[in-house]
């Protein structure tokens, strides 16, 4: 995915955001163009092809890379940066999909699972240092990456999760989700046995 790093003065620098091999660079020219940098948003990702993916591991491990692995990369330069200066917020957007697997989704949470883990370690490490860290765990939200997906009363606006995590980054809150009924959806979710949850059949 590409993405841009935004400051409020020349022309924002774009790039792909999974390429680790130009992360360095990017940040490196995002706090030369932003004087007091102490919020980070990592928010992107794929929505992997599940079928496509259990035929053809090139995608699922093309599907980690992106969710996963990019992520972990930025997130050791920001945490890296923001622990030497004393301060700060990193904020990324992890998913309810990790919490638990399922067959329908499980390449794509073990991704974003992998990430929620990654994000709580550096919250234990970097508290002390004054740099917070936020796990954001979203729900369906209705932008384009659930497009194709017929849309029910579990969805909600990129407007109302942005506000939330506005909120959530101004209150230091440790764990989001967004909208907040997804934390007890996810309690039973996660409270359901093996021995039951593997028998379920999940869309």
């Amino acid at each position: 995915p590409e993405g841009r790093l935004i400051s409020h003065g020349p022309a924002p620098d774009a790039g792909d955001l999974t390429d680790v091999s130009r992360q360095q660079d990017l940040l490196s020219r995002a706090f030369l163009k932003m004087e007091d940098l102490d919020v980070a948003l990592l928010a992107y990702g794929s929505l992997s092809d599940q079928a496509a993916c259990e035929k053809d591991a090139t995608k699922t491990v093309e599907s980690i890379h992106v969710n996963f692995v990019s992520a972990v990369s930025w997130l050791t330069l920001l945490s890296n940066r923001f622990e030497r200066q004393g301060r700060g917020t990193i904020a990324a957007i992890s998913s309810v999909a990790g919490d638990r697997g399922r067959q329908s989704n499980y390449i794509y949470g073990a991704g974003k699972g992998g990430l929620t883990i990654f994000l709580q370690g550096l919250r234990n490490r970097l508290c002390r240092s004054g740099v917070h860290v936020l796990t954001i765990k979203p729900g369906f939200v209705d932008t384009p990456m659930t497009s194709h997906m017929k849309k029910t009363f579990l969805f909600a606006s990129p407007e109302k999760v942005g506000r939330q995590i506005y909120q959530a980054i101004e209150r230091k809150k440790n764990v989001l989700y967004t909208p907040g009924f997804w934390r007890w959806i996810m309690w039973v979710v996660c409270h359901v046995p093996e021995k039951i949850f593997k028998r379920l059949r999940f869309s």
